[in-house]
């Protein structure tokens, strides 16, 4: 299989399944070239001692995370460029990209957790 493999994501058929015990079942149906194609990928990187299901999980899984790094940089990036608004809403922003909100008229402040630190509790 040569050249580039054009990925109609608008034409899968995508099922999702819930399950009993917070489980569910994802089916991703591909067309022949983009099966194809995943093969190939597939045959090049996943490791001989790695099975097809834990390559596939670990695929969707890094997926995940890509797209929560983006979200929190899309986040960080908002924070950062909307400040003065959201300073001028009760909120603290500080260089760490901690964001504080002024809990009283005393003027006392709770932390709520950097960005980064509460995906790194979940």
């Amino acid at each position: 299989m040569e050249g580039n493999v054009n990925f109609d994501i608008e034409s899968w058929n995508i099922q999702l399944e819930e399950r009993k015990r917070n489980r569910m079942k994802l089916r991703i149906k591909l067309n022949k070239e983009e099966s194809e194609a995943f093969k190939a990928f597939a045959d090049v990187v996943r490791p001989e001692e790695v099975t097809e299901d834990q390559f596939l999980k670990s695929i969707f899984l890094h997926g995940i995370e890509a797209m929560n790094n983006q979200l929190i940089e899309m986040t960080k990036q908002f924070v950062e460029e909307n400040r003065e608004s959201l300073e001028a809403s009760g909120y603290s922003v500080d260089t760490e990209g901690d964001v504080a909100v002024v809990s009283s008229p005393s003027g006392s402040v709770d932390i709520i957790k950097n960005i980064d630190e509460l995906d790194e509790e979940e």
